[in-house]
């Protein structure tokens, strides 16, 4: 037999690397899909176990930045307006949100992750995509941002959103 060790060991190595970024590949899509098949299009009751740190960080601040803006407002002269807050759905780029969602599209660089998914809106007839960011977090895929590459317009993305709540300075 003619068994070239260092042969085998170079093919044996391109299979499980292989392999690996197959079940990166297949780690991902849960996360992504399980994160939206379970979303309401509530940023503040979205599960939390599939996002990063630093994304559940920003998402109780801005809760807080919320509330604290709700309470200013209702000790203001002007109890009956509504204060600074977050509305619409700000993990897709479409205002009402989806009610359906697939991944087209999933590269890696490294402990990051780009996810291009497609979302439909049936009862306003709308398709676009966005970008979905993962990152690697104690060896776990968590979402980490939504560029967003449909309507809206305001901010680029789920951070940047979330940012400018948290960062608002009201006059009141």
């Amino acid at each position: 037999m003619n068994f070239k060790f260092p042969y085998f060991i170079l093919v044996c190595s391109i299979y499980i690397l292989m392999g690996c970024g197959n079940n990166q590949e297949a780690e991902i899509k849960n996360v992504v899909e399980g994160f939206y098949s379970g979303y309401d299009g509530n940023f503040r009751t979205a599960d939390t176990v599939m996002i990063s740190k630093e994304l559940q960080n920003l998402i109780s601040k801005a809760i807080e930045k919320e509330i604290y803006e709700a309470k200013k407002m209702k000790e203001s002269d002007f109890p009956t307006d509504k204060p600074m807050m977050i509305e619409g759905d700000v993990f897709t780029s479409l205002y009402e949100g989806h009610n359906s969602a697939s991944i087209e599209e999933i590269s890696m660089e490294g402990q990051v992750a780009h996810v291009k998914i497609i979302f439909q809106n049936t009862a306003y007839n709308h398709i676009w995509s966005d970008q979905i960011i993962l990152i690697k977090e104690n060896n776990t895929w968590k979402i980490d941002n939504v560029v967003y590459e449909g309507q809206q317009q305001d901010f680029p993305d789920l951070q940047s959103n979330l940012k400018r709540l948290i960062d608002y300075k009201s006059d009141n």
